[in-house]
């Protein structure tokens, strides 16, 4: 196979910090290679540096045989380069269509009609399997369908290498489907890609090669698929065998701490009640669009509800609000870090401390940074999160990382109640490890947990029972030990697999 884009010592530093040495690696046409490592390894800055975004400190770069030196992001678009990033880059406020081809040359002075651009935008989207008007606002769109959206858009550039940067965190199962369908077609047309993700089951099925990084540096080489199995790729990644990727521990459930009664919103959520006992994991499943998140979103005071009541120790809530149930120590991890759960401009500290300040206030308002300072740096330990320094810009952290910063600003209160929507989506097999111990921790100390996942296998490691959504409405409840892929599955499409 013809030799694509070649990386030969490419090396790159922050000040004097080096977050990549001496990568090697060769992409050949029409091939898929996976690029996988612990989230801060190095695989987002590699992306960037290739996509000029940053410069390389050393090393050189081959495309098609010659020298390659991006100095932009568009000079990466004019070699025929195209990027899925891990965090959406869209205009919420402007369409699908209006997203797909934003700063593309469209016609004479850059003017087109827009029921052009709709009918190209229709049918791109319809090759890619989305029943999705062209004219629909973006902020309208669920995380899943926005992620098509942003695979459309660079689709749309007819690029000849792809580089995909976790870009089915937000998927449903169908919509994966299809994007590895699309993926291996573009193979077959002479399309190379690179395919970077913590699926690593993704990863040994879709690709041709894989290559490891762990901080900063290749480990075991450029090696074909066929020679490396699931277990090759963890210990390489996280430098140790890893046995148990999910730490279930026994516990002392105790009494009622949190209940819903008959909770409904218009269409998206019906008559929905559940309770969650002291230092219990209760999982919550369900297809896209059953309703979890605008479930988790209501019950937080986000939303709203229609009618129905709340509950805290048998105390009913009234006129709920986020101030007010932090107030009650109850915290919330939304399903879009980015959007929702972080200032991206603010360093490490501050957001750390956002849930924190009434905490960390004197009795003259002001801030205690001594106590601020010990406090994050016990986050920054605990949860293993890869900065600088307390002082890093969050929004220069990798994915994962920045997820880790999400989850650290809760632990910080010592929430009672803890509501979690997709909270290792986009992180690497040992921070979830990590993740899944400090959530371990929190119900051994007597908090109660509502786990929001799509991944069956994490709720089956994790949780003492799960409640599956369909359709706005909780149609199931699975004890832990009726667990079963089957019956998740069955529950979700609406059907009961106890008939």
């Amino acid at each position: 196979m013809d030799a694509v884009l070649e990386l030969k010592d490419v090396s790159k530093s922050f000040s004097s910090v080096q977050v990549l040495k001496d990568i090697n690696c060769l992409l050949r046409k029409g091939s898929i290679l996976g690029l996988v490592g612990e989230n801060g390894a190095g695989k987002s800055t590699l992306m960037n540096i290739l996509g000029g975004v940053y410069m390389k400190t050393s090393g050189e770069f081959y495309l098609y045989g010659k020298p390659y030196e991006p100095q932009n992001p568009d000079d990466a678009t004019r070699a025929g380069i195209a990027f899925i990033h891990q965090e959406l880059n869209l205009f919420t406020n402007l369409s699908v269509a209006e997203n797909i081809f934003m700063g593309q040359k469209t016609g004479s002075f850059g003017l087109v009609p827009m029921s052009k651009l709709n009918l190209a935008a229709k049918k791109l989207l319809g090759e890619l399997g989305m029943d999705v008007n062209p004219k629909t606002l973006v902020k309208d769109l669920p995380m899943g369908l926005r992620q098509m959206v942003e695979i459309a858009k660079a689709i749309s550039k007819d690029a000849k290498i792809i580089f995909f940067d976790e870009p089915t965190t937000s998927l449903s199962t169908k919509e994966k489907d299809i994007l590895f369908s699309l993926i291996k077609n573009f193979a077959k047309q002479g399309v190379s890609m690179i395919y970077i993700s913590h699926a690593l089951d993704d990863v040994l099925n879709l690709c041709d090669e894989v290559l490891v990084l762990r901080d900063g540096q290749m480990i075991g080489g450029q090696k074909p698929i066929r020679d490396v199995r699931k277990e090759d790729l963890i210990t390489m990644m996280v430098g140790r065998e890893m046995n148990q990727l999910f730490p279930y521990v026994e516990k002392n459930i105790g009494d009622e701490v949190f209940r819903v009664e008959h909770v409904s919103q218009g269409e998206r959520l019906k008559d929905v009640s559940f309770c969650l006992r002291e230092g219990e994991i209760v999982g919550m499943f369900g297809l896209m669009g059953a309703g979890r998140s605008e479930l988790a979103n209501a019950l937080y005071g986000i939303d709203g509800y229609d009618s129905g009541s709340i509950y805290i120790r048998g105390e009913p809530m009234k006129k709920i609000s986020p101030q007010k149930w932090i107030a009650n120590g109850m915290a919330y991890i939304t399903e879009n870090r980015r959007d929702d759960g972080l200032l991206m401009p603010k360093s490490v500290i501050e957001n750390l401390i956002l849930a924190s300040l009434n905490k960390l206030k004197s009795r003259l308002g002001a801030l205690n940074m001594f106590q601020a300072n010990e406090m994050c740096k016990k986050s920054l330990v605990d949860l293993s999160i890869k900065s600088y320094d307390m002082s890093q810009v969050v929004g220069s952290l990798s994915g994962g990382n920045q997820q880790k910063v999400v989850i650290g600003k809760w632990l910080m209160i010592a929430p009672k109640v803890f509501i979690i929507d997709e909270p290792t989506r986009g992180i690497d097999v040992g921070s979830k490890y990590e993740i899944y111990n400090q959530i371990n921790d929190l119900v051994l100390n007597g908090t109660s947990i509502l786990f929001i996942s799509s991944e069956i296998e994490e709720l089956m490691g994790v949780c003492d029972r799960v409640l599956v959504m369909s359709k706005g409405e909780i149609v199931g409840e699975i004890a832990r030990d009726e667990f079963s892929q089957e019956k998740f599955l069955q529950y979700a499409i609406g059907g009961n697999p106890n008939e």
